[in-house]
């Protein structure tokens, strides 16, 4: 079967597919892409399922070398990726072909943060409950012990380049900003909230900190604070909390849990992003900016039944 050889990891990559779910009680994070669209694109334009697994690659800057012919599709944030041995560019959010022997080389994205690399076929990497997802804090996942790949890492593919392009609708494709309005379910907990600190939330705008990774987003205000003057607000009995959570700790500035999130929290929450918004949250860099806007939660209940069931989830 073809492989694909890690010449360079870039600044960090892994292994990703959809999650390790229903294990939260044993205080497993359960991983996963953080970009479901980007993820789900990939499979779907080479003809996979989404359960299949893909590279999450951070900033770029990985380098692959086929052994033998594979289909592979790249998207996410564009990395002006090129065929190294052929000295020509490969095209984003569209299926193309590395011959035996070719390399791949990603330069570091203009915009977005996360690009997947995926595969005709799937990476024959043991799964760990039902999941090859990575996730580090676990040390479970990717090709053992929960690391990021690594130079001279090999990954196997369970099929031959034989892909049928599917066209890639325009409409679909995104186009990554440095700032973003997220829709916020709010919480039972939000309404218990004075209305100086809802309101306050509501107004303000908030950049992304450098000390943010795939447990969670963390917020600061615009001249880099991680305080503000808002009242506290206590905290509470830990509790379950899913991906896209908003924790308000007694600091004031908010924290977003995604996908390698702790399995129980005990700070307020204000809400939940909403799920068609989590994937442009995944492509924000440190220093990007962010408002909450509050939205119904049966709109956003319909938007994300339509996404799992165009992508058969």
């Amino acid at each position: 079967m073809p492989k694909l050889v890690v010449l360079n990891q870039g600044h960090h990559a892994t292994i990703q597919d959809l999650g390790r779910h229903h294990y939260a009680q044993f205080g497993l994070s359960p991983g996963g892409v953080s970009d479901l669209h980007a993820h789900c694109w990939g499979q779907k334009l080479l003809g996979n399922p989404s359960t299949n697994a893909s590279i999450e690659i951070l900033l770029g800057r990985i380098k692959l070398r086929a052994v033998g012919d594979i289909d592979a599709v790249l998207t996410g944030a564009d990395c002006r990726a090129i065929n190294a041995t052929r000295g020509i560019a490969l095209p984003q959010w569209q299926a193309f072909r590395l011959h035996d022997g070719e390399e791949l080389h990603l330069s570091t994205p203009k915009q977005g943060l996360r690009t997947y690399f995926s595969v005709k076929g799937n990476f024959q990497i043991p799964s760990f409950l039902h999941s090859v997802a990575t996730v580090e804090r676990n040390q479970i996942g990717g090709l053992g012990e929960g690391k990021p790949l690594a130079m001279g890492d090999i990954l196997t593919t369970t099929d031959k380049a034989h892909t049928n392009p599917i066209k890639m609708p325009n409409s679909a494709i995104p186009r990554y900003a440095s700032s973003y309005r997220l829709r916020l379910i709010p919480t039972f907990q939000y309404h218990q909230l004075s209305s100086q600190v809802t309101n306050e939330i509501l107004k303000s705008q908030y950049r992304i900190s450098a000390n943010s990774n795939r447990m969670g987003i963390r917020l600061e205000n615009e001249n880099g604070s991680t305080s503000t003057a808002l009242p506290a607000v206590g905290s509470m009995i830990s509790e379950g909390i899913v991906c896209g959570a908003v924790q308000l700790p007694p600091d004031g500035m908010p924290i977003i849990l995604l996908q390698d999130r702790q399995t129980l929290g005990g700070y307020k929450k204000l809400g939940t992003v909403a799920f068609r918004d989590l994937a442009r949250l995944a492509q924000l860099r440190p220093g990007d900016h962010i408002e909450f806007h509050l939205t119904n939660l049966e709109v956003e209940r319909h938007k994300q039944r339509a996404f799992y069931q165009y992508f058969e989830l």
